[in-house]
């Protein structure tokens, strides 16, 4: 080969390794800002996931404030609705004894030959001088010259109230000792009181 024919390869061997060497920048700074926008994409990208989580921890936290502040309006309510519930049964009840305390005095004369009253007492309180903090209630007391008639009154009749009839009884021997010489008579009142629990009632004597 002659020289001028190694002259022509080097030189053509030249250019191409130029030509590689240009492309090969070009290819290194193309990637290299594609790289420079990758990163930036990927640090908007987590800008913007760090705002979103930022925002639904706030939306959370607003969310977790409501809900106690439901909560607490709801206990809130629910003490109110029981005071007037409570307030509503005292009042139910007392309308039940208003109605039935005037209509023992007749119920003394007329079924157990009692015409003479000496006592008409309602919504007694009474301590037990025997036991220190023992203090029963009691919804109507009526007296005749040789019976004691003692009144339970609930505006609605249920068998938890009847129940607790012997109780009352009990509770009023402790707390009125000065009357177990005369007969003692149990009275039930209710605006209405259903067949099965007239029957039970009955059974009881009262």
């Amino acid at each position: 080969m002659t020289l001028p024919e190694v002259s022509e390869k080097v030189g053509y061997l030249e250019a191409v390794l130029g030509e590689f060497i240009v492309q090969t920048q070009r290819s290194f700074i193309r990637l290299e800002r594609e790289m420079v926008a990758f990163k930036e994409e990927m640090k908007a990208a987590r800008e913007h996931s760090d705002r979103e989580m930022k925002e639904f921890k706030d939306e959370m936290k607003e969310f977790k404030d409501e809900m106690k502040e439901f909560k607490d309006e709801m206990k809130a309510d629910s003490k109110i609705m029981k005071k007037q519930w409570a307030e509503l049964s005292e009042k139910l009840g007392s309308f039940a004894e208003d109605i039935s305390l005037p209509n023992i005095p007749r119920i003394a004369k007329e079924y157990f030959n009692e015409p003479d009253i000496l006592t008409i007492m309602a919504n007694v309180r009474k301590r037990n001088a025997l036991v220190k903090g023992d203090e029963f209630e009691f919804d109507g007391i009526v007296e005749t010259t040789n019976t004691v008639f003692l009144m339970g009154a609930k505006f609605t009749a249920r068998i938890d109230a009847i129940n607790q009839l012997s109780k009352l009884e009990n509770n009023f021997k402790d707390v009125f000792p000065e009357y177990a010489s005369k007969g003692l008579v149990l009275i039930f009142a209710s605006m209405s009181i259903p067949g099965n629990m007239v029957k039970k009632l009955t059974k009881m004597g009262i």
